[in-house]
């Protein structure tokens, strides 16, 4: 506690080699709170601990069963940071998190096998969503859609989806909500969809902006909105502008733009564009 407070400057002062002097004593005593510090440390190079020695206090604390040492440890051995790559050892303490039943280290561990073993690495994101892990439960449901190496099941991914658009993931709430408006792997309802669209569209995202646009345009599933409609347009292009990908989405935008603005009275229009102006 002691190496904490210095290191985090809780008392209004940092000093980082007061603080591994604390942490050194700690881990003298094999404390794992005070290893996976100085193995912080280390990988940051503060207080003089280096990188080589971030190893080892990582690797005691991760023999000590801490997973969030597991993980930065394989992290540093897969990137070769203060040590040899080895993708074999990385792979090993992430397969020790898993075991351990660490979602953040099982989804990590998916991650690292998605390109060279899709099946492995999509029964590692199941197990991660499983414990809790919103990402995985939404990559899963992804891949149980669009990856070409797994059998495609819509019962499977309708359950990712959900599990992931109910732990506040934004994309995996227009994605599901696709799913209810379709009726694909779970009971149609537009009314439903269109309330995921709208939360997913509150928290964001790009495709769930204009799919709520696009209810709220036609009024599938809620009151149909013109001026809603063209604000939320609005906002989808704006965000998709800030997004790296590229939007599969991004003609049927700017398309439904262009209806709303040759057929909506234009003050509803201007107040849609001022609403969205305001937002930046």
């Amino acid at each position: 506690m002691a190496g904490h407070i210095l290191r985090k400057g809780e008392t209004g002062r940092i000093d980082m080699e007061a603080a591994r002097e604390w942490y050194d004593r700690g881990a003298l005593k094999g404390h794992p709170d005070a290893l996976v510090a100085l193995g912080e440390m280390g990988i940051y190079e503060q207080g003089s601990v280096t990188q080589a020695e971030a190893i080892s206090y990582l690797t005691r604390a991760s023999e000590a069963g801490r997973t969030d040492a597991m993980r930065a440890l394989a992290d540093m051995y897969r990137t070769g940071q203060g040590i040899e790559a080895d993708p074999e050892k990385a792979r090993y303490w992430l397969e020790k998190s898993a075991q351990s039943f660490d979602s953040e280290g099982t989804k990590s561990l998916a991650d690292s096998l998605f390109e060279s073993d899709p099946k492995a690495a999509l029964k590692a994101y199941e197990q991660a969503a499983a414990g809790g892990n919103i990402d995985a439960a939404y990559i899963a449901g992804v891949m149980y859609a669009e990856n070409f190496n797994i059998p495609p099941d819509e019962q499977k991914s309708s359950k990712w989806l959900r599990v992931a658009a109910e732990g506040g993931h934004a994309a995996a709430m227009a994605d599901y909500g696709l799913l209810v408006y379709q009726g694909v792997g779970t009971n149609k309802s537009e009314k439903q969809a269109a309330a995921w669209f709208q939360k997913s569209a509150q928290k964001g995202d790009p495709e769930g902006q204009f799919l709520y646009a696009f209810t709220l345009a036609k009024g599938e599933g809620v009151d149909q909105n013109f001026e809603d409609a063209y604000y939320w347009v609005l906002k989808s292009i704006q965000n998709s502008e800030d997004a790296v990908d590229i939007d599969m989405y991004d003609k049927d935008k700017l398309t439904l733009k262009t209806r709303l603005e040759d057929n909506v009275d234009p003050a509803l229009i201007k107040r849609a564009r001022n609403r969205a102006e305001s937002d930046k």
